[in-house]
């Protein structure tokens, strides 16, 4: 959802306005194509400078200034988003954002509000805001009631939303039957073959989730630089990978010698076999993880072709 409360233009020269509102829109429409956005119905309500509304700015044109064409165009992006439901009951009139007070932020309370039931919706922010990522929020009740706690995820545009929905796997402890589905979300630059399995590693899928999630992490947002980076040689992809904490190789020239072994790294998908010999090691004997290289058969992206305790070497 857009939080209309970050909509800050105090200060903001004409042309720097124009600049971030078309920024701003160009990242709502980005989203809108691949994911639902829903807007507060009194979002041109908020206030965005001393006394100005954004109907002010945006629909009618007033201080601060702005260019036509960047605010009829976001004018437009925000009113093809749905609205959220104004009826839900529990939603607070105001909240507090660390360090800030109470600020009137109805969509933020939604967040806040779903967060209490252990669903998180992302908020996105207005590029002049100073919030980023994970957040607490702060709703208090009666007197008599103790004051509620939630981190909210604020993010400025697409690139912050693989690291939401990562986040997401332990805070709202997603199940092994969800998880493929949340993980193409939160790793677009990998493809996750139809055969991967939990079951096939040395333990639980609650013992194995999280470690999962950090190989893929580091998979699919450094793996490919690094072959880049060292030219592909394996023990320098090797070491620049294991500042990230993790154990990531390829076979051994020993194991690479045997056709009939390397074969079982061969993963088929599609009507195609891919070669899955790189791979991350959760202990030294047990559990492993493995993938190909970038690949131009995929897009340039990478693998993920096996989940398993150990394959023969």
């Amino acid at each position: 959802m857009v939080d209309e409360s970050s909509f800050d233009f105090r200060g903001l020269s004409e042309e720097r306005l124009t600049d971030l509102l078309d920024e701003f829109t160009d990242e709502l429409t980005e989203l809108t194509e691949t994911h639902t956005v829903a807007v507060s119905p009194w979002w041109a309500e908020a206030e965005c400078a001393p006394g100005k509304e954004l109907y002010d700015v945006l629909y009618e044109g007033g201080t601060p200034r702005a260019g036509r064409d960047a605010r009829l165009r976001m004018v437009r992006t925000m009113d093809r988003c749905p609205q959220w439901d104004t009826e839900t009951a529990g939603l607070p009139d105001e909240v507090e954002l660390a360090d800030k007070g109470p600020v009137f932020a109805l969509s933020v309370g939604y967040a806040w509000l779903h967060a209490t039931r252990g669903h998180h919706i992302g908020c996105l922010v207005f590029p002049t805001a100073d919030r980023d990522g994970w957040h607490p929020v702060v709703v208090r009740g009666a007197a008599a009631s103790p004051e509620i706690k939630k981190d909210v995820y604020f993010l400025t545009g697409v690139s912050s939303l693989s690291n939401f929905w990562r986040e997401l796997f332990s805070r709202e402890d997603v199940d092994e039957q969800d998880f493929f589905e949340r993980a193409r979300e939160a790793f677009p630059g990998l493809v996750l073959a139809d055969s991967l399995s939990f079951r096939r590693f040395d333990g639980t899928y609650g013992e194995m989730r999280d470690w999962v999630v950090s190989v893929l992490s580091v998979v699919h947002d450094h793996f490919g630089n690094a072959l880049a980076k060292h030219a592909g040689q394996p023990a320098d992809v090797k070491a620049e990978l294991g500042h990230h904490g993790l154990n990531l190789s390829p076979e051994s020239p020993s194991t690479r010698s045997k056709p009939k072994i390397m074969k079982q790294r061969d993963v088929r998908h599609g009507d195609e076999d891919y070669r899955c010999e790189w791979h991350a090691k959760k202990e030294r004997h047990r559990n492993r993880v493995h993938f190909s290289l970038p690949d131009q058969r995929l897009g340039g992206r990478i693998l993920v072709g096996v989940f398993v305790d150990h394959l023969p070497t």
